[in-house]
């Protein structure tokens, strides 16, 4: 799964360093929350965005189930943060999620 913030660059070109700093901080662990509880891992951080596998290190038949009830979750956990983030900075976040769900090739 990737998932990144819309309009990042706008809102870092808006903001303090600092502030958006701590923004991002608060997207980063508001996606952690739901990745961990779903069993996700996330493998790097870019900018913005998150890669995070759910076939790592073992695969499962529930892998594609996770990504999606992550997504769904991360989508879910910023309009929490959102409401938080209106009041006190008067921003509002949109992320995007892509989730892969091909098969995987375990190996022999």
């Amino acid at each position: 799964m990737f998932c990144d913030l819309v309009g990042s660059t706008e809102l870092a070109a808006r903001l303090d360093p600092e502030v958006f700093r701590d923004v991002v901080r608060a997207y980063q662990q508001s996606c952690d929350a739901v990745i961990s509880h779903l069993h996700g891992n996330v493998a790097q951080y870019l900018g913005d965005g998150l890669l995070v596998y759910f076939d790592y290190p073992a695969t499962s038949e529930h892998d594609a189930r996770r990504a999606v009830r992550a997504g769904l979750g991360i989508i879910d956990a910023i309009a929490t943060l959102n409401a938080r983030l209106e009041g006190e900075r008067a921003i509002k976040l949109s992320v995007r999620v892509g989730i892969q769900t091909g098969p995987v090739d375990q190996g022999e």
